[in-house]
């Protein structure tokens, strides 16, 4: 292998590497210094055994040159004897310098290899960077279009916030009142509307809770009239009566709180007739309408049931019988003793009622249509509330039942009064705890000695035993009811409206829907 040859092969190594990507920057730096100190090696060695073969040439003799003498000759064998050895020594420089070569032809090619494991893994990365590259580009470019996206939606937002705030304060308070405006218009609709609806359910229910207590008086009635039809010749106790007579008062108070709850009552209005009919009924009916209307409702009904019904010698009979029963009576009390008069009353009046009912159906239905008619005479001068026939159904069954118990009184051989106690403006009445129940709700221990303000339904008192003698004896069967002084409307700053908080708490607590305030009072609504 020739000097050139050898010193041509690492620049060759060298351009092929340099064609390679860039990439392999570091190592082919690396390389290109290791190639170049090869190459000046390489260089230092020709320079040497250049200058050695022209030394060796110089200092050989020529062939035609003279030798002359032995010292010429010595020095002819000395100089050829350091040629050889300078032969020789360059023979060794050129041995080494070929096995530096070959070194270093050995050290390239390792050199070679390592450079193209290194690119083949420097390529192998470049491709996942590039693969990593392309998925980050590929997220960029959706996060800018969601950027962008999102950043044209603020925009919007903003010019619409720009848009709002633009407007003035009067718009926007303006356009708040008529969403309130309107809001309210809505409610108050669907108020009426609700309203309507109950009142409609409320009228429905009225009507048949009417219903149901006509039909309960009527099963009341025929009750009593098939008990006292089958047993007409005994006596009926007292406890009979009082319940009765406690049913009554109850079912007058329903009526009178149900269709007289909201009336509103002004005697003021009414005729002088009907001022004249208010005076003898009730002496004091214009300071009971101050101030307790739904008490002088009941007074005004159940003075009329007294006089019409319980005042009446025997329902049913004609002016002129009764008349005429009353005048035999009086003829026969001269000639005999009080109890047997009083048997041969009630004798008459069982055969009365025993066949006569229905000859007496007529000058019955009489009384009760004058009756209902005197009290809706009475009730549509001095109220805004109209008749109704909702209203006189429950009216004429309640007159039914106080027919029979009052021809049951009747015929009874004790001697039965209805008390109702009559108030004057000139004089005082005063409580009687024996025959007369409050209805203010104070206790009877307070009540002695209190004035009487309104009587509003009777009581009975019993004078006799069953078979009518022992005519001195007195026993009340039912007490009238009564409102004192103490009674009337309870005022808001009154000590007894912390009474009446209790009292309709525990009402609320027991269950007792009935009861009902009124007037400034409890009432409890009983249904029969």
């Amino acid at each position: 292998m020739s000097g050139i040859d050898r010193k041509s092969h690492p620049p060759r190594a060298v351009h092929r590497v340099s064609g390679k990507s860039p990439i392999a920057a570091p190592p082919r730096v690396a390389l290109q210094g290791r190639s170049s100190k090869t190459a000046s090696e390489l260089h230092h060695l020709d320079e040497g055994l250049t200058s050695s073969s022209t030394s060796s040439t110089t200092s050989t003799p020529t062939d035609g040159a003279p030798v002359g003498g032995g010292g010429r000759a010595g020095t002819s064998m000395s100089n050829r004897s350091d040629d050889s050895e300078q032969l020789l020594e360059s023979g060794a420089k050129m041995d080494a310098r070929d096995k530096k070569i070959i070194e270093l032809e050995k050290e390239l090619s390792i050199m070679e290899e390592e450079f193209q494991r290194e690119l083949t893994q420097l390529s192998i990365k470049l491709t996942n960077e590039s693969e990593t590259a392309t998925f980050w580009q590929q997220k960029h470019s959706a996060l800018n279009q969601t950027f962008l996206k999102t950043d044209a939606e603020l925009r919007l937002l903003r010019q619409e916030i720009n848009a709002l705030q633009s407007q003035s304060k009067e718009e926007r308070e303006r356009d708040r009142d008529r969403d309130i405006k309107t809001r309210i218009s809505s409610l108050i609709l669907d108020r009426d509307a609700f309203r309507e609806a109950y009142n409609e359910a409320m009228g429905e229910l009225k009507g048949m809770e009417s219903t149901i207590r006509s039909l309960q008086g009527q099963v009341a009635g025929l009750k009593s009239f098939v008990s006292t039809s089958s047993k007409m010749d005994e006596q009926v106790a007292d406890e009979v009566f009082g319940e009765s007579m406690r049913k009554l008062g109850n079912g007058l108070q329903n009526w009178v709180i149900t269709n007289f709850r909201r009336a509103k009552i002004d005697v003021g209005k009414a005729s002088e007739e009907v001022k004249e009919e208010l005076l003898e009924l009730i002496p004091t009916y214009e300071a009971i309408a101050a101030t307790s209307r739904i008490h002088l409702i009941q007074s005004i009904v159940s003075r009329l049931f007294v006089r019409f019904i319980f005042e009446s010698y025997f329902v049913g009979l004609s002016d002129e019988q009764a008349d005429q029963l009353k005048n035999v009576e009086k003829l026969m009390s001269g000639f005999g003793s009080t109890e047997s008069l009083n048997q041969w009353r009630s004798i008459t009046l069982v055969m009365f009622r025993k066949g006569g009912l229905e000859k007496m159906e007529k000058e019955t239905a009489a009384v009760m249509e004058k009756l209902v008619y005197q009290i809706n005479h009475i009730m549509d001068s001095i109220s805004d509330v109209q008749k109704s026939e909702a209203r006189d159904q429950p009216l004429k069954a309640m007159i039914t039942n106080a027919i029979d118990l009052s021809r049951l009184l009747r015929i009874q051989k004790a001697v039965f009064s209805i008390v109702m106690p009559s108030i004057e403006e000139h004089q005082r009445t005063m409580f009687d705890v024996e025959s007369m129940e409050d209805i203010g709700g104070e206790d009877e221990d307070t009540l002695q000695e209190k004035e009487i303000f309104c009587v509003t339904f009777p009581g009975i008192v019993k004078i006799g035993d069953e078979n009518g003698e022992h005519t001195h004896l007195r026993n009340i069967v039912a007490k009238a009811k009564s409102l004192n002084s103490s009674g009337l409307p309870i005022q808001p700053n009154d000590n007894r409206s912390m009474k009446v908080e209790v009292l309709v708490k525990e009402a609320q607590f027991l269950g007792l829907s009935d009861m009902v305030w009124e007037d400034g009072l409890l009432h409890k609504h009983i249904l029969q």
